[in-house]
């Protein structure tokens, strides 16, 4: 019983934690949040621009290649091509964070390194810009192909992804600092997990022996969750219990690992 007891409260401080060290520091979130941002343009000739400008090319870019080159409207229909970007550019949002999030100790390491500092602060941190861009990419996205109703509910879609992906920025980053090939492997790993959910392909269009095998993946229960927010399409309970079941099931140790590595961290990087 007291196991069960100090699971749920892991899982409790995994969540709550975060959020209360947020707002506890809310001047130095605030401070390290436009840092983050003038990191991300200063020097450049767009300037504040390109957080917007670079996802925009890439869902640019995504629009050539299958809907011009391949045609993929015309062989697939006309949904494709919104089923398409309404499941990469939240993929490209998760990318980014996860990559991030292996470097995460080290890229902040000058904050932490001789001074006290939050550290529970830094996985929100992470996903703060990269939602926040993504997100109005999302929304103007949504509005220009299905309509403000459509686009209201693709709001939903960026605190569902930084409620989620909680678990792995509290967990990556620990693999990241003290496995350093985890880093490098993660690009290519993120890669082939790309490959194995139903973003640039309708589930339909596997063989019929391999659909079932796509929903190991949780990241299909996830974007079948998505489209059915932003496309209307259909999903079922397990699409949302499976990925809830493992988030549960995550938060509680990964909040345990994270919170066991930080005396570990300053020895690591000195």
């Amino acid at each position: 019983m007291s196991v069960i007891k100090a699971y749920f409260r892991n899982v409790t401080d995994g969540l709550l934690t975060p959020f209360r060290s947020v707002y506890e520091n809310r001047s130095l979130y605030s401070i390290l949040v436009k840092r983050d941002m003038v990191n991300r343009t200063s020097g450049t000739v767009l300037g504040k621009l390109w957080p917007l400008v670079q996802p925009t090319l890439q869902v640019l870019g995504y629009w050539f290649l299958f809907d011009i080159v391949f045609a993929m409207r015309a062989n697939r229909g006309p949904d494709y091509l919104e089923y398409l970007l309404s499941g990469m550019v939240p993929w490209l949002c998760i990318a980014e964070i996860l990559t991030r999030s292996t470097m995460m100790f080290r890229e902040f390491s000058p904050l932490y390194r001789r001074n006290p500092f939050p550290l529970e602060i830094l996985p929100l941190l992470i996903m703060t810009i990269p939602c926040l861009v993504f997100g109005a990419v999302y929304f103007i996205l949504n509005l220009l192909l299905a309509g403000p109703e459509k686009a209201m509910f693709s709001l939903l879609v960026m605190p569902m992804l930084m409620l989620w992906l909680l678990p792995l920025c509290f967990l990556l980053p620990v693999l990241g600092l003290f496995i350093k090939d985890f880093t490098q492997a993660i690009p290519f790993l993120l890669m082939i997990t790309m490959f194995l959910t139903p973003i640039l392909y309708f589930p339909t269009m596997l063989p019929e022996g391999f659909r079932q095998f796509i929903w190991l993946n949780p990241f299909s229960d996830l974007m079948a969750v998505i489209h059915g927010l932003v496309q209307g399409s259909e999903y079922s309970w397990l699409n949302l219990c499976r990925p809830f079941l493992i988030w549960f099931l995550l938060l509680g140790p990964s909040w345990l690992v994270f919170r066991r590595s930080i005396p570990h961290i300053r020895e690591v990087l000195s």
